[in-house]
């Protein structure tokens, strides 16, 4: 179960996709081995829109609607227990901030031209609308042979912003300065997000369920 102070509402978990723009497709081989491959969406209503390069061995190994997982990640980075307000005898563990949603369903493989020559159009549209009303036929027949498309079924959705919300105001402001010392574009992405979500902190300061060693 997700803790309340880091779970996403449904909405919530919508717009992170849309705004990723991209997750990675992960499904079982029939041997019990994983394919894993990061691809764009287009979200129609109940399912995905997707496309996979036809070089791309992972979209041979689905079978007609298998099951399926795609992962959306936003920014993630360390987050040191130093910016905890901890008394004395107590001990606080470090840990990992992040945003994730994971959707659940089944996908199938389009290989069909007409098919295939839709999702071209449908998914330009969504990234590039001034390229979709320039392309050719020429050009929608050479990407048609050289993709297959798919879709997913969209039957539950996971999503958790793990981004220090329980923590103080004196806390947040701690972490958010830190990451932004470390000064990489992960850590500022991530100190954004955490500057960004609603606080949900307690009264007083979570002493955590370590005990310090004497």
């Amino acid at each position: 179960m997700i803790p309340h102070y880091f779970a996403l509402e449904e909405d919530e978990k919508i717009d992170f996709i849309v705004h990723q723009g991209a997750g990675t497709l992960v499904t079982a081989r029939a041997d019990g081995t994983i394919d894993a491959t990061l691809l764009p969406i287009a979200l129609k209503n109940d399912h995905l829109l997707l496309h996979m390069a036809r070089f791309n061995d992972h979209w041979r190994n689905i079978s007609a609607a298998q099951p399926a997982a795609m992962i959306f990640t936003g920014a993630h980075d360390f987050v040191s227990s130093r910016a905890y307000d901890v008394h004395d005898g107590s001990a606080v563990a470090s840990t990992w901030d992040y945003t994730q949603v994971t959707i659940h369903g089944h996908v199938t493989v389009h290989d069909d031209a007409t098919w295939v020559r839709q999702a071209v159009i449908e998914l330009t549209e969504t990234w590039d609308p001034a390229q979709a009303e320039e392309m050719s036929e020429g050009y929608l027949a050479r990407a048609t042979k050289a993709i297959v498309g798919l879709s997913m079924t969209i039957e539950r959705i996971d999503g958790k912003a793990k981004l220090s919300q329980n923590k103080l105001p004196s806390e947040r402001e701690r972490i958010s300065e830190d990451l932004r010392k470390r000064d990489t574009e992960r850590s500022r992405a991530l100190a954004d997000d955490v500057d960004a979500a609603p606080s949900k902190a307690r009264r007083v300061p979570f002493l955590g369920g370590l005990k310090a060693k004497q």
